[in-house]
């Protein structure tokens, strides 16, 4: 992958693409290409050593708490950039990044993010915008988590992850994200077998079908309906 494909990608990132020709320069020039393939990037209490983008494959963000329970924070898509809040802070990350199957990333060590920085405070400024970013995403995901019923939540997530990572299809929008109900469970904040029941009743209805390690939605607009708070007749 060549610099102009990386900065294709990397493009797809708002704030990226947002940045001043020089602060991103900058960027590309003093990053580089790492492969992994099912494999772990970071741990949860590794030390940061700068931040990540996505460029290609898939990437999980998993939490486990000390009683064993398994948070599913998000799954990065191509142009996402993750590991910011330990690269400013210094503190590990507090999460654990996962390759799955083949995946490119680039990384901006903690040495050359210093000099990128290079004391500029306007080039410190543009990574805290992209902190500040990452933190309204998280508390909006925590408000849904606490104020919306599990059938909401996964409205959400679904919707989410159509948008970032669906396929559209003859009949509707694919997620093939080899996500398992286990997944689904630790990211809508319930059991396996809510989850079980809520999916069930999304294929019973028609809004959507699930496969092995795939979702398909056949009806966006009964998701959005759920979303905006409206009944879908017998859920």
């Amino acid at each position: 992958m060549g610099k102009l494909d990386v900065e294709g990608v990397l493009a797809k990132n708002s704030w990226f693409a947002s940045l001043p020709a020089e602060l991103s320069e900058s960027i590309l020039h003093a990053g580089r290409i790492r492969h992994f393939e099912s494999a772990l990037i970071y741990a949860a209490d590794d030390t940061a050593d700068g931040l990540f983008a996505l460029l290609s494959g898939q990437i999980r963000l998993m939490r486990t708490s000390a009683t064993g329970q398994l948070s599913f924070l998000a799954i990065a898509s191509p142009g996402a950039w993750f590991g910011l809040s330990g690269a400013l802070d210094g503190r590990p990350h507090a999460y654990d990044a996962i390759a799955i199957g083949q995946t490119a990333v680039f990384h901006l060590s903690q040495e050359k993010l210093t000099q990128v920085i290079g004391g500029d405070i306007d080039h410190y400024a543009a990574f805290v915008r992209l902190l500040c970013h990452h933190y309204r995403v998280a508390v909006e995901y925590v408000a849904a988590l606490r104020t919306h019923p599990p059938i909401q939540v996964l409205a959400h997530e679904l919707i989410r992850m159509a948008g970032r990572h669906g396929q559209p299809i003859e009949d509707g929008v694919r997620i093939d994200l080899r996500l398992s109900q286990e997944d689904w469970a630790a990211m809508v904040g319930v059991g396996r077998q809510t989850i079980n029941r809520l999916l069930k009743k999304l294929e019973e209805k028609g809004i959507a079908s699930v496969n092995y390690a795939s979702i398909t939605i056949h009806r966006m607009d009964a998701l959005e309906s759920l979303l905006a708070n409206k009944s879908v007749h017998g859920i």
